[in-house]
């Protein structure tokens, strides 16, 4: 996709020692209810100890 900087790319190593891709740090999720491109049903949710959010391609929140 278009706008995604390939700098603000990166992985982290889960507590079971399983990597997962970060972008600006944050580490990226699909959501499950999603079945395509653009969807963001996940976004706002409060789950899992953490508030859910969209990041943009400058790797920073959206706010809606």
């Amino acid at each position: 996709m278009g706008g995604v900087s390939q700098s603000l790319l990166g992985t982290i190593r889960r507590q079971d020692g399983t990597r997962q891709i970060t972008y600006h740090g944050h580490p990226l999720y699909s959501f499950i209810a999603d079945s395509g491109p653009g969807m963001a049903n996940g976004e706002g949710l409060d789950a899992f100890g953490a508030r859910w959010g969209v990041i943009n391609a400058a790797g920073m929140a959206v706010v809606r």
